[in-house]
């Protein structure tokens, strides 16, 4: 434990959620890696945010705090460096008029069921307009014929005008180039299914975009009768590192500026995403097909994990030896006797962290609470303390010394529970199975 902190941890009160409907509403309408349990975020912001408060997300994924703030009529801030991430943030956290929405959902599965049935009985000229794959090997992933429905799909949804209902569907259809691709479905990272899997594969695209629509208009009617439509929630493709900075969105940092959150509510990176959880593995297929949502750079999607948290060789990483962290010091001299890359590995993630850590305290109003869910990885075998290294820096920075820490439970995950990281045969580890809820004030 930091010296100088004093820890109040809570393990009694039920944080698990064991059970409960975690795809309730907008949360629903398409994966994403580690998502933040929305009854976590619920639970925080009714305890330290007010109503009409602001809560900032910096590393916003796929919009969880963002729906429940606007069901609890707080306004939310999110930043995330993830072009999909984005995309699902927004729609998720903006409410659609029903009848807008169906009115555009009967033009537009009439016309893609007219187009697909035709190309189908090879009424239609086979040069159907595709993205840039960027030299992704596209027929690796997905059958011939798959690739020309989607394809017109894709077509019809870049003909729509209205902006959000553009997004809505482009969600959707995010969604159903997962389920109709040749991936493992059961895992984030890229693996395709068996070659025998793939012999007989034949995914019905125009079935699979229909069902997925229906059944997300009823999230999003649900979603706009509960939520409040006089908050704002807003989102931006950026860095948090950056914040603050003119490589930081003018918008976002003026927005930050002049209405300081009164929370931040996020789950940062566990550790670089090449060896946790790989987003970018996950965004790039749809991210493909969508073809970059406008303003997006076409490289990005590819550069995704290099570009997240310690991802690469950065100047933030000497802010690690620069400092008297003592729990974070100790555990690199452990694994540098083991593994000096990985060591190096473990030093840019918590370098990165640590700026982001800064700009969070920064942009926070005074007195406000910082919320941090984190999880204790494995690295060459040595568990690291994620949660005491967090502590231990965020008091560096400023906060304050009483810190409520709440362990809890991880019921369900996609990850195993047990892995190889050395690929010997029979030598396995644990994988994270709980987490904790890291509570701080400004």
């Amino acid at each position: 434990m930091p010296v100088s902190a004093k820890i109040t941890t809570i393990t009694g009160e039920n944080w698990n959620f064991k059970g409960v409907d975690t795809q309730y509403l907008t949360h629903g309408l398409h994966p994403y890696p580690a998502r933040m349990v929305p009854q976590i975020a619920k639970r925080l912001l009714k305890m330290y945010c007010p109503e009409g408060g602001i809560v900032l997300d910096p590393f916003c994924g796929s919009g969880t705090v963002a729906v429940e703030a606007r069901l609890l009529k707080v306004n939310s801030i999110g930043i995330d460096i993830n072009p999909l991430a984005c995309l699902l943030a927004e729609v998720k956290s903006t409410p659609i008029k029903p009848k807008v929405l169906k009115k555009h959902w009967k033009k537009l599965k009439k016309s893609i069921k007219v187009d697909i049935e035709n190309l189908r009985l090879n009424k239609v000229d086979n040069a159907i307009d595709l993205p840039d794959f960027l030299n992704v090997n596209i027929n690796y992933w997905f059958k011939p014929y798959t690739i020309k429905e989607l394809g017109i799909i894709r077509k019809h949804l870049r003909e729509i005008k209205d902006d959000l209902i553009r997004k809505f569907f482009s969600v959707v259809f995010s969604n159903t180039v997962r389920i109709v691709s040749g991936i493992r479905k059961n895992e984030f990272k890229l693996y395709r299914i068996s070659k025998e899997q793939w012999k007989v594969y034949s995914p019905d695209t125009l079935k699979v975009f229909i069902q997925n629509v229906e059944k997300s208009i009823k999230k999003m009617v649900d979603f706009y009768r509960l939520c409040r439509k006089n908050v704002f929630s807003k989102v931006f493709l950026a860095d948090t590192r950056k914040m603050f900075t003119n490589d930081f969105p003018l918008e976002a940092n003026e927005l930050l500026t002049q209405y300081p959150p009164d929370i931040v509510i996020t789950s940062p990176p566990y550790g670089d995403s090449k060896t946790t959880v790989a987003y970018g593995q996950f965004s790039k297929l749809s991210s493909l097909w969508l073809d970059y949502e406008k303003g997006f750079d076409k490289k990005l999607i590819l550069n995704i994990d290099k570009l997240s948290l310690g991802g690469s060789n950065n100047k933030s990483a000497q802010i690690i030896f620069k400092k008297n962290l003592e729990t974070l010091n100790s555990i690199i001299e452990l694994i540098m006797k083991k593994d000096e890359k990985r060591a190096l590995d473990v030093v840019n993630f918590f370098g990165d962290l640590y700026l982001c850590l800064e700009k969070m305290y920064y942009a926070l109003k005074e007195n406000g609470y910082c919320c941090l869910v984190t999880a204790n990885r494995t690295v060459r075998r040595i568990k690291i303390p994620t949660h005491l290294i967090v502590i231990e820096m965020c008091i560096d920075i400023g906060f304050k010394k009483d810190i409520t820490m709440i362990t809890r439970n991880i019921p369900v995950k996609r990850l195993p529970w047990k892995n190889a990281p050395e690929n010997k045969p029979g030598l396995k580890c644990d994988t994270m199975n709980t987490s904790n809820i890291l509570i701080m004030k400004k």
